[in-house]
């Protein structure tokens, strides 16, 4: 056991000294950087802050599901990541915890019902995986092995699907058990994750 934390210890010293001679202000950390910080703004700027806490639940969910799937991923040897926000972190912070979940959550702020959403979110699983990560590939902060643009694109679009899924369920149950019938905590002002079930089912 000595020896396999001796090797962890020494792994950890080697990926911090490449991170630091290496990526850290390299033009492919600055790619990473930069489009997260825009992102980030654009958050702040276009939420719909009167649905905040609902957002923000839809959100976290996608950044629990890629905080898991990221290092399994990694330890499968299906994707490595190349260059780093970083060290030790496998990109986390950006990939899981923002990029993914910024960018689907106004493909859900902007979607009325289950049918609009498949459009919204289909826009903008496509743009992560058919127009970010090749560049990302490209520039090798990423490097595919068992991996391909259609399979993110899919994962992004399923994890998004049942993540909404998991906020209208929660937003029922809490209807349902709620003392005040007409008031849902998650949508203080207009109740959206309702007005969604009600609209799929007039659909």
């Amino acid at each position: 056991m000595m020896d396999i934390v001796e090797t962890q210890r020494l792994l950890a010293n080697l990926l911090y000294s490449h991170w630091l001679s290496e990526e850290l202000f390299s033009f492919s950390w600055f790619t990473i950087v930069i489009p997260m910080v825009v992102l980030s703004g654009m958050f702040v700027i276009l939420v719909d802050k009167s649905r905040l806490r609902e957002l923000i639940l839809y959100g976290s969910i996608l950044a629990v599901a890629y905080g898991l799937i990221y290092p399994i991923a990694s330890t499968m040897t299906l994707w490595q990541f190349q260059n780093n926000l970083i060290p030790y972190a496998l990109d986390l912070v950006p990939f899981a915890f923002i990029f993914h979940p910024i960018l689907h959550i106004f493909a859900y702020q902007y979607a009325s019902s289950w049918k609009s959403f498949a459009i919204t979110n289909t826009i903008s699983a496509g743009l992560f995986a058919f127009v970010a990560l090749p560049v990302y590939v490209w520039l090798k902060v990423i490097q595919f092995y068992n991996w391909n643009y259609l399979y993110s694109f899919i994962l992004a679009w399923g994890i998004s699907f049942i993540a909404r899924a998991v906020v209208i369920w929660l937003a029922d149950i809490e209807q349902r058990h709620s003392t005040q019938p007409n008031q849902v905590s998650l949508s203080p002002r207009i109740q959206p994750a309702m007005k969604l079930l009600e609209d799929d089912e007039n659909e």
